[in-house]
């Protein structure tokens, strides 16, 4: 059997919630990697009524007070967009790798339709205004990156009429960022929260560094 890894010998990962979220839904993932032997911890910030750059400066006094000699990143939906503008601005002080799930590094079609209109632009808030209407952050590289698309259409994609393949949310295209490793799952956007075959691949993912 397995030893089981102490506490304090864990590697360390931060999970980065997405638009209207506060982090509580990203707890069965969370679960899951700390069976597979890592601390977690969840970074919540303002993901509507506050600002991009707001958010990815708290989310880097966040990351450098985490304990842990490695200290990996998952950022779900606009979670990604926020991590990628941290990363952007200046490097971490530890080594670790990144995951995106469903993050519209590419842009947002949907978005950019709710964008046309006022309650629109109030819906989606201040941080994807500036990190996807306005200028997404470009992904800094130096770490090893992870990207995670879902592909089942269960969600407001479906009235907005985007194109397939996506996730209800965001289009498999749009997560795409050069470099990274890209792999499409069986989810819908939330799905891939609960997803059990996401969770390994994560773990694999921080384990192979």
């Amino acid at each position: 059997m397995q030893a089981l890894v102490e506490p304090e010998m864990r590697e360390a990962v931060v999970l980065v919630h997405g638009l209207w979220m506060t982090g509580t839904e990203m707890r069965v993932l969370g679960g899951r990697l700390e069976e597979s032997g890592f601390r977690v911890r969840y970074f919540r910030y303002r993901s509507w009524r506050g600002g991009l750059a707001q958010a990815a400066g708290a989310l880097r006094e966040f990351v450098e007070a985490t304990e842990g000699e490695r200290v990996h990143l998952v950022g779900h939906s606009l979670g990604g967009v926020v991590i990628a503008k941290m990363l952007e601005e200046a490097p971490l002080s530890r080594p670790g790798r990144v995951a995106m799930l469903g993050s519209p590094m590419g842009g947002s079609a949907a978005v950019r339709i709710l964008s046309r209109r006022r309650v629109g632009r109030w819906l989606v808030g201040g941080v994807i205004r500036e990190g996807i209407v306005e200028r997404a952050p470009m992904w800094a590289g130096g770490r090893e990156l992870l990207v995670v698309a879902g592909d089942i259409p269960l969600g407001s994609g479906l009235l907005l009429g985007l194109p397939k393949p996506h996730d209800g949310v965001i289009r498999v295209e749009e997560t795409r960022v050069e470099g990274a490793r890209t792999i499409t799952v069986r989810a819908s956007h939330v799905g891939l929260l609960l997803s059990r075959k996401v969770a390994a691949l994560l773990s694999d993912h921080f384990r192979a560094g």
